[in-house]
C-alpha cells in the first residue's frame, strides 16, 4: 500500500480525527494470516461466533475488530488486508456488544425456499454485490446502528463507499492514489422489487439476490481462470487473445457442467486439457478415452482428477513413440 493511498483510507475512516468508532470485519476463512495477525496484535476484538468452537474453526471464524487512528497495527493490519478480501470496514458509534449483536444476526439467512444458508458478507466481493440489490427495508435492517460501510473495489486502488441517504443507498468510488471522488450511480430504494416474507429477526436473501451472487462468483472464476491459463498456458494465451480465451473459459465450464463437473478446481482441470487437447476435445473420436472418463460413473467431485491423469498417461505414452 503506497502512503498515498493509506492517507486516503485515514482521511475517509477518520475525517474528524481520533474517534473510536471505526471496526472491521476480519474474515479468517481468507487466509491463515488474518488469525495470525490478529493473534499477534493488541486490538479490541470479539469473534462473531458465540459459544464453545473448536480451534479449526476460530482460527477461520469472521471477527469484529475496533480499528485505530493513526496506529501502527491498524496500518499494518490494513495493508495486509487491502487487495486480499479480507474484510469489510464500517463506521458506527455503538459499544462493541450492541455492533457484535446487530452483525451476528446476519451470520445465518434464509434464501428463497426457505432453508438457512451462512451468509458472508464480509466478503467485500459479496457485500458491494448484496447492497446495491437491497430494498428500503432491507437496507434499514442491514445498516442498523452502522453509518457506513467501506469494501475495497474490484482494483485494490479502488474504496468503495456506502451509506444510507434516506431511504436510498448512495454509493462512492475513491481512488487510493487520486484526490477526486469518482461519481457512482445511486441505488434506488427498491419499493418495487418483489417482497419476500421473512420470519422476525432472519435477513432473507430473494432469488434476485441469489442471482447476482452466482453471477458474480462466476466472473471471479473467470478473472482467475485467465490469469492461471496465462501462467501455465502462456503462448496460447497470447495467440488466443484475452477475449477469445474468456469465451473458451465460458464454453469449457459449460461442457463441464455437462458431465456434471461443477466443483471449481475440477472445472480448472477441464479446461486445462481443452487447452492441451483442443476446444471439443471430448468429441473427437481419437480421444475417445476422455469420453469414456468424462461418463464414467464416477464422483464427480473427482472427475476432472480423473480426467487429467487420464490425459498425463496418454501424452507419455504418445511421446515414446
Amino acid at each position: 500500500m503506497t502512503s498515498a493511498a493509506w492517507s486516503r483510507l485515514n482521511e475517509r475512516f477518520w475525517p474528524r480525527g481520533e474517534r473510536h468508532d471505526v471496526w472491521m470485519i476480519l474474515d479468517g476463512g481468507r487466509s491463515t494470516r488474518v488469525f495470525e495477525t490478529l493473534l499477534e496484535s493488541s486490538f479490541l476484538s470479539s469473534c462473531l461466533y458465540s459459544g464453545f468452537i473448536s480451534r479449526a474453526l476460530e482460527a477461520s471464524a469472521p471477527y469484529l475488530v475496533q480499528l485505530e487512528y493513526e496506529d501502527r497495527q491498524t496500518k499494518k493490519l490494513l495493508e495486509r488486508a487491502w487487495g486480499n478480501n479480507w474484510g469489510v470496514v464500517l463506521r458506527c458509534d455503538a459499544r462493541m456488544e450492541t455492533l457484535r449483536g446487530h452483525l451476528r444476526s446476519f451470520l445465518i439467512v434464509r434464501d428463497p425456499k426457505g432453508q438457512r444458508l451462512l451468509f458472508r458478507y464480509y466478503d467485500p466481493r459479496v457485500l458491494r454485490v448484496y447492497l446495491p440489490s437491497c430494498t428500503s427495508e432491507e437496507l434499514r435492517m442491514f445498516f442498523g446502528p452502522a453509518e457506513q460501510f467501506w469494501t475495497e473495489g474490484e482494483a485494490a486502488d479502488e474504496l468503495l463507499e456506502f451509506g444510507m441517504d434516506g431511504s436510498k443507498l448512495h454509493r462512492f468510488a475513491w481512488p487510493l492514489n487520486g484526490s477526486e471522488r469518482l461519481p457512482v450511480t445511486k441505488a434506488q430504494s427498491g419499493e418495487a422489487r418483489s417482497p419476500m416474507r421473512r420470519r422476525p429477526g432472519m435477513l432473507a436473501v430473494r432469488g434476485e439476490q441469489m442471482a447476482l451472487f452466482s453471477a458474480a462468483a462466476e466472473k471471479q472464476f473467470e478473472d482467475w481462470m485467465v490469469v492461471h491459463l496465462n501462467k501455465f498456458f502462456a503462448q496460447k494465451c497470447s495467440s488466443l487473445g484475452e477475449e477469445r480465451l474468456r469465451e473458451l473459459i465460458r464454453y469449457g465450464i459449460r461442457r463441464a457442467s455437462s458431465y456434471r463437473v461443477t466443483i471449481r478446481r475440477e472445472v480448472c482441470k477441464y479446461i486445462d486439457v481443452m487447452l492441451v487437447l483442443g476446444r471439443d476435445f471430448d468429441k473427437d473420436p481419437k480421444y475417445s478415452w476422455a469420453k469414456e472418463t468424462l461418463d464414467a460413473d464416477i464422483d464427480p467431485a473427482v472427475k476432472g482428477t480423473s480426467l487429467l491423469s487420464a490425459t498425463r498417461a496418454h501424452l507419455r505414452a504418445v511421446a515414446q513413440f
